[in-house]
C-alpha cells in the first residue's frame, strides 16, 4: 500500500506562532528547533500508523514555507521526503497509484477562527474561493486527490482545521492536537498523547480507507483569489505573467475557470502556464 503524506508546520501541537525568526537570535533558533522536533514527532507518529495499517511505501511532502524545512534525517523508514522549491506542481508525485492521502499539521483557512489561519500565503491572500465557497489548503488537497480517485483519510491539526476538513469528508478521521483561542493563541494538548492519537487515527483511517469517499467538486470549476490591499499589485502582476490565462477584476481579485483543480491551482500559484 502506498500512502501520500502532506505535512505543514502551523497545525502541529505545541507550535504557537508563525515560522518567523532571526537566525542571529539564540532564543529564536532554539524555539524553531523545538518546533521542528514537535513537527517531525507528529509526522513520525503518522508514519508509524501507516506502517501498522500495512503501508509499504510512504511519500512525505514538506508543504511548509519554501518546502525545505522538515529535517529529512529525523523521519522514520520507509518514508521518503519531497522537499525543495521549483516544483512542477503543488503536490509532486501524487497519482492514482496511492491508496490514500494523510495530512499532518494542517492549519485552518484564511477568514476562519483557526489558530495561525491562512490559505497558502498569510501575507498575500485574504481568501480563496472555489465555486463561490471559501476553501483552505485542506480542501484543495482533498479536491486534487479526489480528481485522481484518492481519498484523504485523515487530517491532524487544530480544531478549526479538523472541522473544516470533516465538513468536506465526513467519513474521514480528524485528530485535534490543539484548540484555537485566537489567531495567535492556542491550547495545545500533551505531546505524547497527540502522537499516540495521530498513530491510532492514521492506522484506523487507512484500515477502512475503502469506506472513505474521495472529495469531488462539481464541474466546471471557478477559482477566485483576493489579495490583501497592501498586496493589490500582485493581482495584475500575476495576470500579466500568466499570459492572460487568469481573469483580473476589481483590482485585487483573480479568477480562473477550468475542469482540473490541480491545473487551476497550479496556474494561480505560478507553477503552470
Amino acid at each position: 500500500m502506498k500512502v501520500y503524506l502532506v505535512s505543514d508546520l502551523e497545525g502541529v501541537g505545541g507550535v504557537g506562532g508563525f515560522d518567523v525568526y532571526d537566525p542571529r537570535s539564540p532564543l529564536d533558533a532554539a524555539r524553531r528547533g523545538r518546533w521542528l522536533e514537535l513537527w517531525s514527532g507528529e509526522v513520525n507518529a503518522a508514519i508509524d500508523g501507516a506502517v501498522e495499517a500495512g503501508a509499504g511505501e510512504i511519500v512525505v511532502v514538506d508543504n511548509h514555507s519554501s518546502g525545505d524545512s522538515l529535517p529529512a534525517g529525523w523521519l522514520r523508514q520507509p518514508a521518503r521526503l519531497v522537499h525543495g522549491g521549483a516544483r512542477l506542481t503543488w503536490l509532486p508525485g501524487l497519482d492514482g497509484s496511492f491508496a490514500a492521502v494523510v495530512v499532518v499539521g494542517q492549519h485552518a483557512m484564511a477568514g476562519s477562527c483557526g489558530h495561525l489561519r491562512h490559505t497558502y500565503s498569510r501575507r498575500r491572500l485574504e481568501w480563496v474561493r472555489l465555486n463561490g465557497s471559501e476553501i483552505g489548503e485542506a480542501g484543495l488537497i482533498a479536491g486534487i486527490a479526489g480528481e485522481l480517485g484518492v481519498p484523504v483519510v485523515c487530517l491532524t491539526g487544530d480544531d478549526a482545521a479538523v472541522d473544516e476538513f470533516i465538513a468536506l469528508a465526513p467519513d474521514a478521521e480528524g485528530v485535534v492536537v490543539k484548540h484555537s483561542l485566537s489567531r495567535l493563541a492556542c491550547l495545545s494538548l500533551p505531546v505524547e498523547e497527540n502522537r499516540e492519537r495521530i498513530r491510532s487515527g492514521v492506522s484506523q483511517a487507512l484500515s477502512r480507507r475503502i469506506d472513505i469517499r474521495p472529495v469531488r467538486f462539481p464541474m466546471p470549476l471557478t477559482l477566485q483569489v483576493r489579495y490583501h490591499r497592501r498586496d493589490a499589485w500582485r493581482a495584475p502582476a500575476r495576470w500579466l505573467r500568466s499570459g492572460f490565462r487568469l481573469g483580473w477584476r476589481g483590482g485585487r481579485d483573480l479568477h480562473l475557470n477550468g475542469d482540473c483543480l490541480q491545473l487551476v491551482w497550479d496556474r494561480f500559484i505560478g507553477l503552470a502556464r
